[in-house]
């Protein structure tokens, strides 16, 4: 019944619509109706030129009397006449952040035997040809089992399009529509949708010849011309890289909101545990044992709420498309914070180093920073130009097999050849070969050992080795056992598989040697290796300042770099490091190093 009414209603506005293109006297020609099926589900792929496409993607399946189910944009459904409109005759609200929602309900209505037309290129194509298309159409007529009809519109721009006046009077406009031939997906949705924006294109073009064998040539430099005709619109290249601005704003977006999901998480579970801890100590009878622990530092407590106010003021800044979304997680994600910082007023002089509720604090403290030092204008501010010389621990970088990633390389091109040199810092020896980095363009320098060891290519340019009398007095200690190290003839650094507080005091009865406390254990070097000292010795070979250098921390040993540069710390790195640091960036595995090289790019076009 609803069903019913709604398709009376649907009707009545078709008749309006036609009814106004009358009165536009648009020279309206038409073909393959043959293509539209007399009943059951498709999916019509329409091009999208102009504002009125809405109403003449339904052109052609109204002949055969058919009524089509528009996938359109949300934003529309919220205008004031126009979306109760929309919702009354049945069309879908497409979230183009998330449209997961919008393919599922184009499934279920092409099943149905409805006619769904999607608009695959997500936008208006400004260059009038057929831009990049998404996979929706392909993946919602492969799951429902019915064919794809591409449908070509030429003309629709002239009347009303993106950047240009509107032309709704009568006008006798020329508009061409033609329903291609199905297409039955395969389900290699990448490969169908190409396959679809290549009929689609030949149709289009198809289009050009039949207006200008009909009414002429085109105009010359007429604003509803393709470049490709000779006329005024961008070219498609033109045209696909503005929009793929648009695009990346949109995957910030959903970047945001996902951490901010994560983020919500984290300090709820730090909550939980908070509470728990409190529970547990008001429980114990003797205070002796409290007394006993370590409490976490008040000023990092103040961290903790620092950063998380920070998020709160500062993540919705900016944002355009999407606001909406994030706003709504912004409102869940204000009550927990202050759900924390109530709990930790009551409680921070019962947090304790080490324990889970520290743990969670710390964590949730990082996200923040990460969450903050992704923001649009905290980039602009940290990235203002593109270094000289990248510093990267080699843990840091992304691989696939035995070379970088596509993605690492082409980000270190982005920044070619302002940045010229990559320096790569290794715990101990390098653990990749020179090979796997051969398709970076920048010249390649190694720190080892903690910097105990400097290396151009194959050649050594610096050694600090621990010496003899050093290396004896360490190995008579007892029950120390020791993992040595050698560039060459020389002892350059030691391992010891053990707690720093279990060999400290030993080790300190040793003169001339440095500790390094690391997850795998310590190292120990000469007591002036460090990879500051070590950097420094490259930037004096090189005619380089510290100025000139942005380092990548996530290890260990990055400390000594915050006095001196840059440094953007992963967000696994030590919680010092990411507490001191001018910015945080993804781990490895989530490609924290290209995408920050990749806004360095964006925010320095070269001219």
């Amino acid at each position: 019944m609803m069903n019913a009414i709604k398709d009376f209603f649907y009707q009545r506005i078709v008749t309006l619509a036609r009814g106004v293109t009358i009165a536009q006297g648009l020279q309206i020609r038409t073909w393959g109706e043959e293509n539209i099926p007399d009943k059951g589900g498709a999916v019509l792929v329409v091009n999208h030129t102009g504002y009125m496409d809405f109403v003449f993607g339904g052109f052609i399946p109204h002949q055969k009397k058919r009524l089509v189910r528009f996938l359109a944009k949300a934003a529309i459904f919220k205008t004031p006449v126009v979306g109760p409109l929309l919702n009354m005759m049945g069309h879908v609200p497409v979230d183009r952040i998330d449209g997961g929602e919008s393919i599922r309900r184009g499934i279920e209505l092409a099943k149905a035997g409805e006619l769904v037309v999607v608009f695959a290129e997500g936008t208006i194509s400004r260059s009038f040809e057929i831009r990049s298309m998404r996979s929706g159409a392909a993946r919602i007529a492969y799951e429902a089992g019915v064919p794809v009809i591409p449908m070509v519109v030429f003309g629709s721009q002239r009347i009303w399009t993106k950047g240009q006046k509107k032309n709704l009077g009568r006008s006798n406009t020329p508009l061409l529509i033609r329903a291609l031939e199905p297409f039955t997906p395969t389900g290699d949705v990448e490969a169908d949708t190409a396959e679809i924006r290549r009929r689609m294109q030949a149709g289009v073009e198809g289009l050009w010849k039949d207006y200008e064998a009909e009414f002429g040539p085109m105009p010359k430099g007429a604003f509803w011309v393709p470049a490709r005709m000779g006329g005024g619109a961008p070219t498609l290249e033109e045209a696909e890289r503005e929009d793929k601005a648009v695009e990346s704003e949109r995957y910030r977006v959903r970047r945001l909101r996902d951490d901010l999901m994560g983020l919500k998480t984290r300090i709820t579970e730090a909550t939980s545990e908070l509470v728990k801890e409190r529970l547990a100590i008001t429980a114990k009878p003797s205070t002796a044992e409290v007394e006993e622990l370590k409490r976490t530092a008040p000023e990092t407590l103040d961290w903790v709420k620092e950063n998380l106010n920070s998020v709160l003021e500062e993540a919705t800044r900016g944002l355009e498309e999407g606001r909406d979304k994030v706003t709504e997680i912004m409102a869940q994600l204000k009550l927990d914070v202050a759900e924390a910082q109530a709990n930790l007023a009551t409680s921070s002089k019962e947090v304790f180093a080490g324990s889970v509720v520290e743990q969670g604090l710390l964590s949730a403290a990082t996200q923040s920073r990460l969450i903050v030092s992704r923001l649009p204008h905290r980039m602009k501010a940290n990235f203002t130009q593109i270094p000289r010389i990248v510093v990267a621990d080699e843990s840091t970088m992304n691989y696939h097999g035995d070379s970088i990633t596509t993605r690492l390389h082409d980000a270190f091109a982005g920044i070619y050849p302002e940045s010229e040199i990559l320096i790569l810092v290794s715990p101990q020896a390098a653990q990749h070969p020179d090979s796997t980095f051969d398709p970076i363009q920048q010249e390649l320098w190694r720190i080892e050992h903690q910097g105990g060891v400097v290396k151009h290519g194959s050649e050594v340019i610096a050694v600090h080795a621990l010496d003899d009398a050093t290396v004896t007095a360490i190995e008579a200690i007892p029950e120390m056992v020791v993992e040595w190290s050698r560039e060459g003839d020389d002892i350059v650094s030691g391992h010891i598989k053990r707690e720093l507080k279990e060999v400290a005091e030993q080790l300190g009865e040793v003169p001339g040697i440095g500790l390094i406390d690391t997850p795998a254990g310590l190292v120990v070097v000469a007591a002036e290796v460090n990879r500051w000292n070590a950097t420094q010795r490259i930037l004096d070979t090189v005619a380089a300042e510290p100025k000139d250098i942005t380092v990548f921390a996530g290890e260990d040993g990055d400390e000594v770099y915050l006095d001196h540069a840059q440094v953007v710390a992963l967000e696994t790195a030590p919680i010092e490091l990411v507490k001191e640091a001018s910015s945080v960036t993804y781990s490895a595995d989530r490609a924290g190093i290209p995408e920050v090289l990749e806004a360095m790019a964006k925010l320095n076009t070269r001219r």
